[in-house]
């Protein structure tokens, strides 16, 4: 697994601001997300949950050299500890 966190702060694109933290498996999909949008609102997605009326799992592969351009904002790479601290404390608007 692989573990990154994504800010939209500073994108060319026009997207709004959030922060994402991912957690991707060894073919480089998402299985589990966390969104932090600018108000506050959280949204959790994993494989069991992947959608609803709000939003849904990051869909298709990833691929570090499209997450790291700056049109998109900012990402790093995270530890799996931080991953699943935000993962377990973060209290969600979508359960």
């Amino acid at each position: 697994m692989k573990y990154y966190l994504y800010c939209s702060s500073g994108n060319s694109l026009g997207l709004d601001e959030y922060i994402g933290y991912f957690e991707n498996d060894g073919e480089g999909y998402c299985v589990r997300y966390v969104e932090i949008g600018s108000t506050g609102a959280a949204l959790r997605y994993s494989e069991g949950k992947a959608a609803d009326k709000y939003a849904q799992l990051p869909e298709g592969k990833w691929v570090d050299s499209e997450a790291a351009k700056a049109e998109y904002g900012h990402c790093i790479k995270i530890s799996k500890e931080l991953f699943e601290t935000v993962w377990a404390k973060t209290d969600c608007d979508n359960g």
